[in-house]
């Protein structure tokens, strides 16, 4: 071997050498670390659909990552998914070491996530798409998508709780597109935000420690701040408060959350399971809860109860904004509370779902009730709220030339309109539990809402005191509002459908089932014709948008057929209609006599045609 040249003896410059081929190793790992991010990053935002740049992307030994300004759009359409200051991430040596790197925090700094909402179908209860055969069971899957996202969720909810990175965010808003609204379905109109001003995961002794104030975005912003704690023995506690807004007083109400139990993690198996000893506790309100996650199907269950809850604790524990109507409603006694819901999203249509009110000694306190309910029987003036505020009233007495008995109504308008709008309605309690759980199916099934399952008894709640905002408050409002008309009050259900059908929406300024008739065909309720009667029944889910459902001719377009004979085969399959009465879809013909002919057909176009026509003179 031939002797090192006398300038590389010296132990200093061996020691500058090893240095410099260190560097240079190291400035070599850097590149190429560097190049294998922005590779694996750009292939990330790829296969979803998506393109990213960012303004400066830096990889530091032993590795972590820092991007600054991130912007990730869709490539398609250009709208921007993610706009991010700072995203910082940390890879663990110890994984390194493993060669299965992991990262042991991530911060994100001054971002703002836009997520896309689905389209929503248009308001028609029953959806003439496609049946079963008759007797076979619905065994179509759920959406590509929806699977997709619930098996995320899935993997999310098993990921090694006390083992996972360090997460920091500061100034995050994430926002649910909105959509526009329309007369009929004006809500959601701005899409939802939630924006954190912090969130901290982090280690604690014992456990992991997740912390976070903001404020979700919704009618008014609902300041927000929670603590949980999860410890190496399993449990699960922590508080939640969020603070409501009044504008009747100015001011903001808190609703306070806590929660206690036992949740643990079976990776092995692929389950969550929350143990039924776990309590939450909704203000004075105490419910015991349990459920299970599983990575098969993904499935979910859930069953809360509640017992002996009072009318006063009910009031002290929801803030009055929430409450709405309901804080002009006093009760005495109590109640107990079931719920329980149990989903496979590899079987949709066997979704289950409880809902029970176990009434103990419930009783209105009319002296002190300030809501006003109709009376069981004879005349009374109905305020109708209506979507965007407006509000109408319309006397229901004899003294209305429009007002109809129930028994003076066409018997095939009622059965129509009680066949799409609330098929169950003279066996259920206010809520329909299986027309939830088809909901469910069929939701899921087409990965965007296609179907609910509001009852003729929770309609009805919306239009005397509600209105038709979409939000998590009022619908509990129209639940409750439901349960009280049907198990608290006077009212019978013929009763209760007899106002429906004379105050609910039927076109613009029309309201009932004798304004409806003598608008679009000139003539009573109680005279219509089967095709009269299914079509005024297709209109009441968008009473704006009548005029869709006819061509430029005043004729029923095709898919307005399907719908009104969809509706005829249900009433078939209840036996309020024979088979031979039903015509086939394509023979359903309606004319448009009343004054909804000069809508579809201004009597100034009527004349310009007339002229035209006499112009031409014969052929």
């Amino acid at each position: 071997m031939r002797a090192l040249p006398a300038a590389f003896a010296s132990p200093r410059v061996r020691i500058a050498l090893a240095v410099a081929a260190l560097a240079a190793l190291a400035w070599a790992g850097g590149l190429a670390a560097r190049a294998a991010v922005v590779a694996r990053l750009r292939a990330a935002t790829a296969e979803r659909g998506w393109s990213a740049s960012w303004r400066a992307l830096d990889v530091a030994f032993p590795l972590r990552v820092r991007v600054r300004g991130l912007a990730v759009d869709d490539a398609r359409s250009g709208a921007a998914i993610v706009r991010a200051e700072s995203l910082e991430v940390s890879v663990s040596p110890w994984s390194l070491l493993a060669l299965s790197p992991a990262p042991s925090s991530v911060r994100l700094a001054r971002a703002r996530v836009a997520v896309p909402r689905a389209a929503a179908a248009a308001p028609d209860t029953l959806d003439p798409g496609p049946e079963p055969a008759r007797g076979r069971r619905d065994e179509r899957p759920v959406a590509p998508r929806v699977q997709r996202a619930a098996e995320a969720a899935a993997r999310a909810v098993l990921l090694p709780a006390r083992r996972l990175p360090r997460l920091a965010l500061s100034d995050v808003t994430v926002s649910l597109a909105g959509r526009a609204g329309d007369a009929d379905d004006p809500a959601d109109t701005a899409g939802a935000t939630v924006t954190l001003e912090r969130l901290d995961l982090h280690p604690v002794p014992g456990g992991v420690s997740l912390e976070a104030r903001g404020a979700l975005g919704l009618e008014r912003p609902v300041p927000f701040a929670f603590d949980l704690a999860y410890g190496h023995d399993d449990r699960l506690a922590g508080h939640a408060r969020f603070m409501i807004p009044d504008p009747a007083a100015d001011t903001l109400a808190p609703l306070a959350l806590a929660v206690d139990g036992r949740v643990t993690q079976d990776r092995r198996r692929g389950e969550l399971r929350v143990a039924d000893s776990t309590r939450i506790a909704i203000g004075e309100v105490e419910l015991r809860a349990g459920g299970r996650v599983a990575r098969a199907g993904p499935a979910v269950s859930l069953a809360l109860a509640a017992d002996g809850v009072t009318p006063d604790a009910f009031a002290r524990s929801v803030p009055r904004p929430m409450l709405g109507p309901l804080a002009g409603v006093v009760a005495r006694g109590a109640w107990d509370w079931r719920f329980a819901l149990d989903l496979d999203l590899g079987d949709p249509g066997a979704a289950r779902v409880e809902a029970r009110v176990v009434p103990r000694g419930l009783t209105l306190d009319l002296a002190r009730t300030r809501l006003e309910f109709p009376p069981p029987e004879g005349p009374f003036t109905a305020t109708v709220r209506l979507p965007r505020g407006r509000v109408v009233t319309r006397e229901l007495s004899p003294a209305n030339p429009h007002f109809r008995p129930l028994e003076a109504m066409d018997s095939l308008l009622v059965h129509a309109v009680v066949t799409n709008e609330d098929g169950g309605f003279f066996r259920h309690g206010g809520f329909n539990l299986e027309a939830v759980e088809g909901a469910i199916a069929d939701n899921l099934r087409a990965g965007r809402f296609v179907r609910g399952a509001g009852t003729i008894t929770m309609q009805l709640a919306r239009n005397l005191y509600l209105g038709h905002e979409r939000t998590l408050s009022r619908k509990m409002q129209e639940v409750l509002l439901a349960w009280i008309l049907e198990h608290l009050t006077w009212l019978e259900k013929r009763r209760l459908l007899e106002i429906y059908l004379n105050v609910i929406e039927w076109g613009p300024g029309v309201h009932g089932a004798d304004e409806a008739a003598a608008y679009y065909f000139g003539k009573d309720a109680g005279r219509l014709t089967l095709d009269e009667s299914l079509f005024l029944t297709t209109v009441i889910p968008a009473p704006s948008r009548w005029r869709g459902r006819l061509d430029a001719g005043g004729s029923l377009r095709p898919w307005a057929r399907a719908q009104m004979h969809f509706i005829g085969r249900a009433m078939v399959a209840k036996g309020w209609l024979r088979a031979e009465e039903l015509p086939p879809a394509d023979s359903l013909r309606i004319e448009v006599r009343g004054p909804a002919r000069d809508v579809l057909f201004p009597p100034a176009a009527r004349d310009s045609a007339a002229a035209r026509a006499e112009a031409a003179g014969p052929s």
